[in-house]
């Protein structure tokens, strides 16, 4: 069923079967209804994963209203778990955003060494396992006066921690104090893959997800050279203060039962009625901790207050002057 028909049908107070009661705006292309709703929420959904299609759609279009996609194609041509690009073109014709997640959900921000990378190693000890999955990807480890370049192998975790093989040894050393993260010139390449494939499918990019929330240096130049919005730039928060918000430095709040409760969730679209901010919601619908029943509740707290759900790029053309 389209939306528009959704929609006649929540004016007569039934959706999908379910009750309602709502006075708040719902799906629409009039900027003007948009702009005189409470305010604003985007929901975001982070991997493309086959859930994003088999139940976040489905219960967005019982409410009529959109969400926003953070596609990773490469997952998507390989992978049955994720989407094809078929079923992501449904969501697209029907109002969903398309969004950026790099082509195979690479971190682009640094992680910090965790000791010494030193001449001759063969593995480099980090804090946490984020570039080390795909092999022959190339990195570079440096500290405030060193830099080497190196390139993966692997990755895996024993006495001294998380480390990420290498295929040659180290030329060179790296102090404790020093990071590992993919060159720049490897993130322009893989940002610019990510939109050529996605293009090439019919999709207008309209914004960035960060994975793994990595965005810490020259990612952040990179990211604003190629996309006009980025939904979570930093961690935490989720209502984004207007006017003059800049729109690559957005934040969000995510929706999973093991990230906030129903009493969260209905705080935090109160403050989205109440404050002038624009409000985004994020989660990852393959994780069992983002429910039918979580979807729906946030939705109706949003719709329960006269919130307008809209798409990133809809909400940036409503607000207009009044953001970036």
């Amino acid at each position: 069923m389209h939306r528009r028909n959704v929609l006649a049908m929540a004016a007569t107070g039934a959706v999908g079967g379910i009750a309602t009661s709502y006075g708040g705006v719902r799906r629409t292309d009039d900027h003007n209804a948009i702009l005189g709703s409470e305010g604003l929420v985007v929901f975001t959904y982070d991997d493309s994963p086959i859930e994003d299609y088999t139940l976040t759609y489905q219960v967005h279009q019982e409410y009529d209203v959109p969400g926003c996609v953070a596609a990773c194609p490469g997952w998507m041509e390989d992978d049955t778990d994720f989407l094809d690009p078929d079923q992501l073109a449904e969501m697209d014709e029907d109002g969903w955003g398309v969004l950026s997640h790099t082509y195979r959900h690479r971190a682009l921000g640094y992680v910090n060494l965790n000791q010494t990378a030193a001449e001759g190693d063969e593995r480099v000890y980090v804090d946490v396992h984020r570039h080390g999955d795909i092999a022959e990807d190339p990195l570079a480890i440096f500290d405030e006066e060193n830099r080497v370049s190196a390139t993966v192998a692997g990755q895996g975790t024993d006495s001294g921690g998380d480390y990420i093989e290498l295929e040659e040894p180290l030329d060179g050393t790296v102090d404790s104090s020093g990071v590992v993260r993919h060159p720049a010139a490897f993130i322009r390449d893989r940002l610019e893959k990510t939109d050529e494939r996605l293009e090439s499918w019919g999709f207008d990019v309209t914004g960035f997800v960060y994975p793994y929330g990595r965005y810490h240096g020259v990612a952040e130049e990179i990211v604003r050279e190629h996309y006009g919005a980025v939904a979570n730039h930093r961690y935490g928060g989720g209502h984004n203060e207007l006017p003059g918000q800049d729109p690559t430095a957005m934040r969000r709040r995510y929706i999973e039962t093991d990230r906030a409760d129903e009493d969260e969730i209905d705080a935090f679209m109160q403050t989205a009625a109440a404050e002038d901010v624009l409000a985004i919601v994020g989660g990852h619908s393959q994780y069992d901790t983002l429910t039918e029943d979580r979807i729906r509740y946030t939705i109706e707290a949003a719709l329960e207050r006269d919130l307008a759900i809209v798409t990133i790029e809809e909400a940036l053309e409503a607000l207009g002057p009044r953001i970036g």
